[in-house]
């Protein structure tokens, strides 16, 4: 897998400003990326990250309206005067969110869908695809139909999709959200290996930068849609520098022991088409508890939440709700349960709120002055941040949060655990499902490990067990660990 020409852009002046923004997303940046090299572009959330990679792709203006100024230079040649179709062979896209780039339903026909409409011939198609299916680790996934995997799963189907398409540049919008501590160090992996064999240049866009240290990225860093810093090379001491670190350190107030539990989760067992993802689990969640749920990606983690929320039936088993309180669900993709126009109308689909409760709410979101924003315009942490931040107005006795941190700069994550702590305080009780353990573990009171083996206990008794048992991955100081 290597491609034969390195590819140099070249940015000039680039402004983008959507329709329903006052603001622009881009202002004035400029940057010159040279084949071969690793550019990591950070920055708080929707600060126009992900619209950069988008414009170099051409997917805006083309797919997605804006109005787009200055110029992008792909070996010379301005992108305005070079097909779609061209550029989709020179640089690929990994998008932020898996859905919205899957467009079939089983994985070998995923992969092969960029191939096939190529033209290339039946024999390179499929050695293209066993190639990329295996680069990726999810050859045992070929069969599977891609509404069935879970979200990391979808992740990888959609990096072994556009590696099928052989691109010279690949840009990977935060390419292991969605993934497991040992999933995001293989991809961490395939990327370096790209970098040093196949001489690729890789725009990769991500918050969680310690991983990447090991391939010696140039540093872009993105405020307000302007360039704020640049670093020719990045090393610990720079991340706590730009603050793009942070260390956790939540301190939890004992919680009194109530009488009764909010849930009750009792011997429940669950599969997908025969196969088994928990049998027997059982557990109870407190009033005011913070319950961290760990784990593989397909292991279950977001079933589970499903199960709690009667999207799904056990097989065996209940779950009991007392009193059935309300349930705030966060789905892991905002954009499956926002169905309105406007933001100021997904807060009032279950009533009205009034114009100074809403701007407090928006506010403290960082979503001020988007009240009458289509929300499918917004970022993909933005749109997180909303269905957080209405699933909170509704007072919900019970929340369940499936990667609530995603997409989210220090700033939006310490927001986001102010609100956690102010209705651990009311009483609400929490499940949390996330991969950034070191997070997890100090935000939670307990810990819930989905596997092969489960764990469900206090959390440091739960970390101990998976250090035990060889999951050094589950555990805080992994990231550190490796790069020791």
């Amino acid at each position: 897998m290597s491609c034969v020409n390195g590819t140099r852009i070249t940015v000039n002046s680039l402004s983008v400003r959507y329709a329903d923004r006052e603001e622009s997303a881009l202002c004035g940046v400029s940057e010159q990326i040279d084949p071969g090299e690793v550019l990591v572009v950070s920055g708080p959330s929707g600060c126009g990250k992900s619209t950069l990679c988008k414009a170099l792709c051409k997917f805006i203006p083309e797919m997605i309206p804006a109005h787009v100024e200055g110029e992008i230079l792909i070996d010379g040649l301005s992108i305005r005067d070079i097909r779609s179709q061209q550029i989709a062979t020179q640089l690929g896209l990994v998008q932020q969110d898996p859905d919205s780039q899957i467009c079939t339903l089983n994985v070998w026909q995923e992969v092969a869908f960029g191939p096939e409409n190529l033209c290339l011939s039946r024999e390179e198609v499929s050695a293209r695809v066993e190639e990329c299916l295996s680069t990726a680790g999810i050859s045992h996934l070929a069969d599977r139909e891609t509404t069935t995997l879970s979200g990391g799963e979808k992740q990888r189907v959609a990096i072994a999709s556009i590696l099928a398409m052989r691109p010279s540049v690949v840009l990977l919008d935060e390419p292991t959200a969605n993934l497991d501590p040992q999933g995001a160090k293989a991809i961490f992996e395939i990327m370096d290996d790209l970098r040093k064999k196949g001489k690729y240049t890789l725009i990769v866009v991500e918050h969680r930068l310690t991983p990447l240290l090991q391939m010696h990225p140039r540093l872009l860093l993105l405020s307000g849609g302007k360039v704020v810093a640049r670093r020719s090379s990045v090393c610990h001491k720079d991340l706590e520098a730009l603050g793009l670190r942070a260390d956790w350190d939540i301190s939890l107030p004992l919680l009194p022991r109530a009488r009764r539990a909010t849930l009750f989760v009792d011997a429940v067992s669950f599969g997908y088409e025969g196969t088994p993802l928990f049998e027997d689990l059982s557990f109870k969640l407190w009033p005011g508890e913070i319950l961290g749920i760990i784990g593989p990606n397909g292991s279950g983690k977001t079933t589970l939440l499903r199960l709690i929320a009667e999207l799904e039936k056990p097989a065996s088993g209940r779950i009991v709700r007392d009193g059935d309180p309300g349930v705030g669900f966060i789905f892991q993709q905002p954009h499956q349960q926002i169905f309105e126009r406007t933001v100021r109308r997904e807060f009032e689909v279950d009533g009205s709120i009034g114009r100074k409760d809403l701007h407090c709410v928006l506010e403290g979101a960082r979503l001020a002055g988007l009240e009458n924003a289509p929300p499918l315009s917004l970022s993909l942490g933005e749109q997180r941040r909303l269905t957080f931040a209405i699933a909170l107005s509704r007072n919900s006795s019970l929340l369940l949060l499936d990667e609530p941190f995603i997409g989210q700069d220090a700033k939006n994550v310490s927001w986001i655990i102010s609100q956690l702590l102010a209705a651990r305080r009311h009483g609400t009780a929490t499940l949390v499902v996330s991969h950034d353990i070191p997070l997890v573990a100090s935000l939670c009171d307990r810990l819930l490990y989905l596997g092969e083996r489960t764990f469900f206990g206090e959390k440091d008794e739960v970390l101990s067990q998976l250090r035990e048992a060889g999951k050094r991955a589950f555990t805080p100081t992994y990231w550190e660990q490796e790069q020791a």
